[in-house]
């Protein structure tokens, strides 16, 4: 009686190629350079983000105490304040999932 089909051992995975016929990247560690400029920009973003947030917060007293006349321009610092704090919070989501995965990865 002959079987209905039939079973091939299947080997092992050999090198995996990407969609493209081409070898999947490797992983490189970037240089000091490279590491320092990346902390440099995330420092300065940072930093840029905590001062518009304390001339808001200046403006926002300024108005409180009447020491201000133009609430136009109180409520632009405010939103470019509320724009600048959501950006960062988004982005730092973002790294947090990104490094999650990195870390879920089986090499």
């Amino acid at each position: 009686m002959q079987q209905p089909f039939s079973m091939t051992p299947i080997g092992g995975i050999g090198g995996i190629k990407g969609l493209d016929g081409t070898s999947a990247p490797s992983l490189v560690k970037p240089t000091e350079e490279q590491a320092n400029t990346f902390a440099s920009l995330l420092g300065n973003a940072i930093n840029t983000v905590n001062t518009v947030q304390d001339k808001s917060k200046k403006m926002t007293q300024a108005l409180a105490t009447g020491n201000m006349d133009n609430i136009h321009e109180m409520t632009i610092a405010g939103a470019k304040a509320e724009v600048a704090m959501k950006m960062t919070t988004t982005i730092a989501s973002k790294l947090a999932t990104a490094t999650t995965t990195l870390f879920q990865m089986q090499l």
